[in-house]
């Protein structure tokens, strides 16, 4: 167990508790900023600020030091927020809330929008007293259009919360390195959302959930984003991606409803996956922001916080001060800025302070951003990528490699964005950062979905993790499918996204003519299966280990509802499916060579007849008509022999030679439905594979009888 001091003096900006003075000091960054006025409330809706106080400029900094006395007294919490003024609306005498008195334009050429009739909540509190659509789905008192621009929301806009943070204990795991872990992918609502408890969808309910986890297998959690968002705009936004907040987690998720509840619900969370030895990834989103956005008319935008305290620091925008949007989300957060990196570095530190382990970075090339130009430009050695590891550790938080064990946090990369120069970086990042793989995956589906598209030579690559991209590092996270497109088993039951559903991308590779069950069930099983033996770190959606199914839909982004809620009432094929998948986890985890360093060095491959093949034989490798991949994998422990099919046809492989008083036990077959950790003696010297499958020996020692 180790002990963190997790109080709020632990921020840098926001409001942070001066013990010894007995003051809360509250700090804002913002670069274009002239004025900025602290308002305090005693309630989140209803009341006019009961304190303000004009904070003192400094620079880019604006603070003001306040006795705890004048805003805790006879209350543990208050609530806040900022008006601010600048070049496009300037703080003059006379102003009062609701007025024009000091207002020179709606946008300024230099893309400012500030407005000190929209209050603005802090990018640094630690909850939001509210959401946005809780007041107006349409967001008009937060607009900056005609209608909109003067009134004042102060009363109703959503306010930062503040409330002195208790001391907190965070339950350490056994140290490992990634590429030790098995990770499932999971939104937190959904994982217990259809079972019989009362907590259903909750913090708490994933709490007493996690030894159900355990017995899966899987090692690492990696939850869907859990910074504070809002759920009801643009529609139902579900799964998350469209962060207001980097420091609060989502309130919704809690049955804490009090001041803070939510955060120390979660940090139950995290203790209790801790305990049981799992490790917790938390995906996070510093490409945009669920904020900026405009209507039409581009004066007429969404002033929530980021817009409101400093427009040009925090989003990138191009020509007339239009946001850009190479997310595909409608802004770019301006990762080149300061304030905006060390909003984000900040961030990063006070989820580790909170236990978790590992990050994933959405559209991570966003960090790689190097123009100050509305056309995005990504260069691996610039943005804040130059400096992350640097940056985290200097404040104590080891960054360790994907194969380095230790007590420290790891990196995944998502290594693309939606649009802009150079804007695809599969194996471009730090190694200190994990990839997620692409190319695997669609290797994978091609296996089993277009098996006339893929040769050995891409199979090859697949088993040993891409060392044409990753430089034969170990740094690709290998997976079929995630939240983004068909769940498992709809890759391999549909031949299209399902229209009713809603669903989108309609050009992603699925089935297309398998329509027969047992060969259904044949392409899961061999798709789990090269997962748990390639070179990497092994991902599978959590709903995939229970097959369950989105309907067709795949792009279930905003589907709260029976189609991402996971179902653990399972017919009988999809129980022998979520077996075999289980056992596959488990002889992975068994069989440590398939997660050694060294891995691809010991693997050795071979023709069907038994012949090794040559490295420069391209009539094989590059040939999309050889279809089956055959390798021995030589360990200390135990030899393994391993053959692939992409083949409609059964083929007669040969097995190498046995060692002196050993066999081959078959351990998996996937056409057959077979799976055993111990084996079943095979004497035999010839395996007839059968059509599209995937086999496993094991070398085993035999008893010698006179």
């Amino acid at each position: 167990m180790r002990k963190k001091f997790l109080t709020n003096s632990n921020i840098q900006y926001g409001a942070s508790l001066n013990k010894k003075r007995k003051t809360i000091e509250f700090k804002l960054a913002s670069y274009g900023a002239q004025n900025v006025v602290l308002c305090i409330f005693k309630n989140p809706v209803g009341d006019v600020p009961f304190f303000e106080i004009e904070m003192e400029k400094e620079e880019h900094l604006f603070k003001v030091s306040v006795p705890i006395k004048k805003l805790l007294k006879r209350r543990d919490v208050f609530y806040y927020g900022y008006r601010i003024f600048g070049a496009n609306f300037k703080k003059q005498q006379g102003y009062f809330a609701g007025s024009d008195i000091g207002f020179v334009s709606k946008l300024d050429n230099e893309g400012n929008r500030f407005n000190p009739n929209k209050l603005a909540f802090d990018p640094y509190s630690l909850e939001l007293s509210h959401l946005h659509s809780s007041v107006s789905t349409n967001l008009e008192p937060f607009r900056s259009g005609e209608k909109n621009y003067l009134s004042d929301n102060s009363k109703i806009a959503p306010k930062s919360v503040f409330k002195i943070i208790k001391e907190h204990k965070i339950y350490k795991t056994s140290e490992r390195s990634l590429k030790d872990e098995i990770i499932a992918e999971v939104h937190l609502k959904d994982l217990t959302r259809l079972l019989k408890m009362k907590e259903k969808g909750t913090y708490k309910g994933a709490s007493k959930f996690v030894k159900e986890i355990k017995k899966t297998g899987v090692t690492m959690v990696e939850f869907l984003p859990l910074c504070e968002f809002d759920s009801n705009i643009d529609g139902i936004n579900h799964w998350g991606y469209m962060p207001l907040n980097y420091f609060a987690v989502k309130k919704a998720y809690s049955t804490n409803k009090k001041p803070y509840g939510a955060l120390y619900e979660f940090r139950k969370l995290i203790n209790e996956f801790h305990k049981n030895d799992i490790k917790v990834c938390m995906d996070v989103v510093y490409n945009h922001t669920g904020e900026g956005r405009t209507f039409g008319d581009n004066e007429d935008a969404a002033l929530f916080s980021y817009a409101l305290i400093d427009n040009n620091s925090y989003y990138k925008l191009a020509q007339n001060a239009h946001y850009t949007n190479h997310s595909g989300c409608g802004n770019d957060v301006n990762t080149l800025n300061k304030t905006a990196e060390n909003l984000i570095i900040d961030s990063l530190k006070f989820w580790i302070n909170q236990g978790i382990d590992a990050f994933r970075f959405d559209l991570a090339v966003c960090l790689m951003d190097t123009s100050r130009s509305g056309y995005a430009m990504y260069d691996k050695q610039g943005g804040i990528l130059k400096n992350l590891k640097e940056n985290l550790e200097k404040s104590g938080h080891k960054i360790l490699e994907p194969n380095e064990k230790g007590d420290g946090i790891y990196l995944i990369a998502e290594p693309w964005m939606c649009s802009g120069a150079n804007n695809y970086q599969l194996g471009n990042f730090p190694s200190y950062f994990a990839e997620w793989n692409d190319v695997t995956r669609d290797t994978i589906r091609a296996i089993s979905i277009r098996p006339e598209n893929v040769n050995p030579k891409a199979m090859r690559n697949v088993i040993e993790g891409q060392p044409n991209k990753f430089r034969g590092k170990l740094r690709s996270i290998n997976y079929v499918c995630s939240h983004d497109g068909f769940s498992l088993f709809d890759l391999n039951t549909f031949d299209a996204p399902n229209k009713e559903t809603k669903g989108g991308f309609r050009g992603e590779m699925c089935s297309s003519y398998n329509h027969d069950i047992i060969e259904q069930d044949n392409q899961i099983r061999k798709q789990i299966l090269i997962i748990m033996l390639s070179y990497g770190i092994p991902m599978v959606q959590f709903g995939d280990i229970f097959l369950h199914s989105k309907e067709g839909n795949n792009n279930s982004y905003n589907q709260d509802n029976k189609i991402n809620r996971i179902n653990y009432k399972l017919d009988e094929r999809k129980k022998e499916l979520s077996n075999y998948i289980k056992e596959l986890i488990k002889f992975r985890k068994a069989n440590k060579i398939f997660f050694d360093d060294n891995y691809p060095k010991k693997i050795s491959y071979y023709y069907p007849n038994g012949f090794n093949i040559s490295d420069y034989d391209d009539s094989y490798w590059k040939n999309n008509r050889s279809n089956v991949i055959c390798f021995k994998v030589t360990s200390e422990e135990y030899n393994y022999y391993i053959a692939i099919s992409k083949d409609k046809n059964p083929i007669k492989i040969l097995l190498p030679k046995n060692s002196s008083n050993k066999k081959w036990s078959l351990i998996a077959d996937t056409k057959e439905n077979y799976i055993n950790q111990k084996g079943k003696v095979y004497n035999g010297e010839i395996y007839e594979l059968k059509p599209m499958s995937a086999c496993i020996f094991m070398e085993k020692g035999v008893k010698l009888w006179n």
